[in-house]
C-alpha cells in the first residue's frame, strides 16, 4: 500500500510539472521552474517569482523536475544580527590564528626539541643564581658598613660632638645600597619564576605542535554556519579548566582538531553533508571573558540541513550546560 501511494505521488508530481511546462510559454525557453510553499502551506510552481513571494525559500527545478538549486528565504532581522556576530567572530579567529602561527614559527626556529628548551632555561637559571649570589654578598658588605658607620656616629654623640656630614653620608649610602641589593634579589627571584613559567609553556607548546603534526588550520568562511553561537561565561577561578572542558566536549562530539592554543581551537573543515566543525574561541570584551562555540557545516544543501537540524541545536544547549 505504501509503495503504491509513493508511486502515485511521483506520477502526480510529474503530471503537474508537465502541465506547467506546457502551459507556461517562457518555461521551455528558460528550462527551469521555481517551487515554494506559501504561508498557508500551499505548494506553488512558476517560472517567475511573484514579488509577494520573493522573500520565501524556493527550489529551482530543471525541465525534468530535478532540484538544481535551493534559494534561501530572506534573512530575518535576528538572523542578520547573528550573521554579523559570526562575521565579527571570524575576524577575531583570523587575528588570533595569525598571531599564534607567527609565535609557533619563532618557537620552532629557536628550539628543535624540549631538550633545547631545558638547555636554554638552565643557562638562564645559572645566570640568575650568579646575580643573586652577588647581590647577597653586597648585602653582607652593606650591613657591615652600616654597623661601622653607626658606631662611629655613636662615638661622636657620646663625646658630645656633632656627627660629621661625611659619616652621615656614608651611613645613608650604605643603607641605600642595602635596599638596592635586597630589591635586586626580589627582581631576580621574579625573573626566576618567569623563566620557569616560560620553560613550562614552551615545552607544552612543542608537545602540542608535535601532536598536531603540521595539520593545516584555517578559518573556513566557505561553509554553512549554524546561526546560534554557544557561549560560556568564564570566572577568574574557572576559565582554564572550563577551556579544557570545552575542548574535551568538541573532541567527544567527533570534531578533529587541526589547531589549538590557549584561546583558539579549530577543527577540520566539514566536507560531507553530515559533517560538523565545532570550533572554540576565548573572547575578552573588556568586561567579561567568554568561550564561544562556532558550529559550521558543509557548503551544500545537505550541509545547510545539518546545521539547521534539531541535533545541531542540541549541541549548543549541551555546550551551554558545561559551566554548571
Amino acid at each position: 500500500m505504501g509503495t503504491n501511494s509513493t508511486t502515485t505521488m511521483k506520477i502526480s508530481r510529474l503530471f503537474i510539472l508537465c502541465i506547467l511546462f506546457l502551459i507556461t510559454p517562457n518555461t521551455s525557453a528558460a528550462g527551469k521552474l521555481y517551487k515554494w510553499v506559501d504561508e498557508n502551506d500551499r505548494v506553488s510552481f512558476s517560472d517567475k517569482i511573484r514579488p509577494k513571494d520573493s522573500h520565501r525559500k524556493r527550489e529551482v527545478l530543471d525541465a525534468n523536475g530535478r532540484i538544481i538549486e535551493i534559494q534561501d528565504a530572506a534573512k530575518t532581522p535576528k538572523q542578520i544580527k547573528q550573521l554579523k556576530e559570526i562575521t565579527t567572530l571570524q575576524k577575531t579567529q583570523r587575528r588570533l590564528l595569525k598571531n599564534h602561527i607567527e609565535k609557533d614559527a619563532a618557537l620552532l626556529q629557536t628550539f628543535q626539541s624540549e631538550t633545547d628548551v631545558d638547555t636554554l632555561a638552565k643557562s638562564r637559571f645559572e645566570m640568575i643564581s650568579t646575580h643573586i649570589a652577588l647581590a647577597m654578598g653586597q648585602i653582607e658588605v652593606s650591613k657591615k658598613q652600616i654597623i661601622r658607620h653607626q658606631k662611629a656616629a655613636a662615638n661622636f654623640e657620646r663625646l658630645g660632638k656633632k656627627i660629621p656630614e661625611k659619616t652621615i653620608a656614608n651611613l645613608t649610602s650604605a643603607q641605600a645600597q642595602l635596599k638596592k641589593s635586597q630589591q635586586e634579589i626580589i627582581n631576580y627571584q621574579i625573573q626566576e619564576k618567569e623563566v620557569t613559567k616560560q620553560l613550562f609553556n614552551d615545552q607544552a607548546r612543542l608537545k602540542t605542535l608535535e601532536l598536531l603534526n603540521g595539520k593545516t588550520a584555517d578559518i573556513y568562511s566557505d561553509t554553512n554556519p549554524h546561526l546560534s553561537l554557544g557561549k560560556l561565561l568564564c570566572r577568574p577561578d574557572n576559565c582554564q579548566p572550563l577551556w579544557a572542558k570545552a575542548n574535551a566536549f568538541i573532541t567527544k562530539k567527533g570534531s578533529e582538531t587541526t589547531f589549538t592554543s590557549k584561546d583558539l581551537t579549530l577543527t577540520k573543515k566539514p566536507i560531507l553533508s553530515k559533517d560538523r566543525g565545532l570550533s572554540l574561541t576565548k573572547i575578552n570584551d573588556g568586561a567579561s571573558i567568554y568561550i564561544v562555540l562556532d558550529i559550521r557545516c558543509a557548503a551544500s544543501h545537505g550541509g545547510k540541513t545539518t546545521c539547521r537540524s534539531k541535533e545541531t541545536m542540541q549541541l549548543v544547549k549541551l555546550f551551554s550546560q558545561l559551566a554548571r
